[in-house]
C-alpha cells in the first residue's frame, strides 16, 4: 500500500511523521531558476560510474559531471540554501553534508531497490539522506522516491525546490520516469546525533522550548526544557 505522508503542525510545532522531514521552498523561484539554466548547459555522465557494488545492476541515470563549473555553483546555491535554513539544521542537526549528486533521469530511466552505502567520500557517516527536487511534478510522469516502511511504502514526487529528508538505513528506489524528464540533487549527511529516534526526540523538544518562548510563558519552564535538550544534545552528539 503507498502512501504520501505531510508532517503534522500542532501550535506551531512541526512533528515528523515517522521521521521523515519535508522541508518546502528550501530552494527559492530565483535559486530554482538559476539552477535549471546550469543544468541545460552542464556535462552529465552516467550515473553508474559513482555507484557501488549491487547498486551498479539496478542504477540508470545521468549525473552532472562534479568537475565542472556548473557543478560547482549549483552546489554552492544548494549549501547556502541549507545554511539558512533552520528547519533543516535543527531537524538533522548536520555535521558534514556530503557533495551534492546532480542527477538527470530521461524516459526509461530508474533506480532500483538499494540501500545507501554507510559510509560515503571522505569517511563521511550516512545517517540521514537528501532529496531537493529541481522541477514541477508535472514536468515527468514516474520518478517517484519509493520508501520502504513497516507499515507501506511511501511516495514522494514533490514541488520544484522543495527536499525530502529520510533514515539512509531504508531501503528505496527511484521508479521509472515514462514522460518527461526528472532532475534532482541528491546527497548524504553526518548527523551530530546518529541514531533517528534521539533527533526526532531533541528536534521536538527544541520546538516545545521554543514555543513557550515565544508566548512568554513561565520562565521556569521554559529553562527545564532547554536544559534538558541542551543536557540530551550533549550526551548524544559524537
Amino acid at each position: 500500500m503507498d502512501s504520501q505522508p505531510t508532517n503534522a503542525h500542532v501550535n506551531n510545532i512541526c512533528i515528523l511523521n515517522n521521521t521523515y522531514l519535508h522541508i518546502p521552498d528550501l530552494l527559492s523561484e530565483t535559486e530554482v531558476h538559476d539552477i535549471r539554466f546550469l543544468f541545460k548547459s552542464g556535462a552529465f555522465d552516467d550515473g553508474r560510474l559513482t555507484a557501488y557494488s549491487a547498486a551498479k545492476e539496478v542504477k540508470s541515470n545521468l549525473q552532472l559531471n562534479p568537475q565542472t563549473q556548473e557543478h560547482v555553483a549549483i552546489q554552492q546555491n544548494i549549501l547556502a540554501a541549507l545554511n539558512r535554513n533552520t528547519l533543516f539544521r535543527n531537524a538533522v542537526l548536520p555535521h558534514s553534508i556530503h557533495p551534492f549528486v546532480i542527477s538527470n533521469y530521461k524516459p526509461g530511466m530508474h533506480y532500483g531497490w538499494h540501500v545507501d552505502s554507510p559510509v560515503m567520500g571522505n569517511m563521511i557517516r550516512t545517517d540521514v539522506a537528501l532529496t531537493i527536487f529541481l522541477n514541477d511534478p508535472e514536468e515527468y510522469d514516474g520518478g517517484e522516491l519509493e520508501l520502504q516502511t513497516a507499515n507501506g511504502n511511501i511516495l514522494y514526487k514533490l514541488n520544484k525546490g522543495d527536499a525530502i529528508c529520510y533514515p539512509c538505513t531504508q531501503v528505496h528506489r527511484v521508479r521509472e520516469v515514462t514522460r518527461g524528464e526528472r532532475n534532482v540533487a541528491v546527497s548524504w549527511v553526518q548527523s551530530l546525533v546518529k541514531e533517528t529516534v534521539y533527533r526526532k526526540m531533541l528536534f521536538e523538544i527544541f520546538q516545545v522550548t521554543e514555543n513557550l518562548r515565544s508566548k512568554a510563558l513561565v520562565e521556569e519552564e521554559y529553562l527545564v526544557l532547554q536544559q534538558h535538550y541542551s543536557n540530551l544534545l550533549r550526551m548524544w552528539a559524537n
